[in-house]
């Protein structure tokens, strides 16, 4: 209503819808503003609640990590002190062959 309307003295049928017709374009501004609002913290929430989750696990992944690497130094090992009896009994099979 920034427009300079002439003051009347009497209320008509026009003035009320205008009025309504106001309020009901105010009030679908305020809805659509708070519908805006609650989407932007919706994924606010979503995107917090992802990276407490990561952050919460990031230890466990890196204990597993630890555990992974332990048991691939003992298989390398455990191949390795194989591959070494298995040379030496070639070795003693070929000795007394000869």
């Amino acid at each position: 209503m920034d427009k300079n309307l002439r003051i009347r003295s009497n209320i008509t049928n026009y003035d009320v819808l205008r009025s309504v017709k106001e309020e009901i374009k105010q009030s679908e501004t305020r809805i659509t503003r708070r519908i805006y609002t609650a989407a932007i913290l919706s994924v606010a929430t979503i995107i917090f609640v992802f990276m407490l989750i990561i952050t919460s696990q990031t230890p466990t992944m890196r204990d597993y990590a630890a555990a992974a690497m332990k048991r691939s130094f003992e298989a390398e090992r455990a191949v390795k002190m194989m591959d070494e009896t298995l040379n030496e009994h070639i070795l003693k099979q070929s000795e007394s062959s000869q």
